[in-house]
């Protein structure tokens, strides 16, 4: 091949790949936003359990729901509730937009 038909080949090239990865580049983005996501739901729920028996402990020791220990891990499981329904519904959207 000549040197000017290499040049073209070339350029041809990189415009269908830069279009190409335009064209995925969107799909990887949400395929990548979905799995962080993911990851987040499932580190989250694994502390929810860890909080959960810590709060049955507590309650155990406790001798009931009332006291400092409870109240505190009840607050914690709250807020953490809250933020995997966040999660959830940001997970909801991404699939959505699919």
């Amino acid at each position: 091949m000549k040197s000017e038909d290499m040049r073209q080949y070339g350029e041809l090239y990189a415009a269908k790949a830069k279009q190409l990865w335009a064209e995925l580049g969107e799909e990887l983005k949400l395929a990548k936003d979905i799995a962080e996501l993911r990851i987040q739901l499932e580190f989250l729920e694994i502390k929810q359990n860890r909080l959960f028996m810590e709060y049955g402990k507590a309650v155990f020791l406790a001798g009931g729901c009332d006291g400092p220990g409870p109240d505190l891990l009840r607050r914690e499981i709250e807020a953490l509730e809250q933020e995997l329904r966040k999660k959830y519904l940001d997970l909801e959207k991404l699939r959505a937009s699919c």
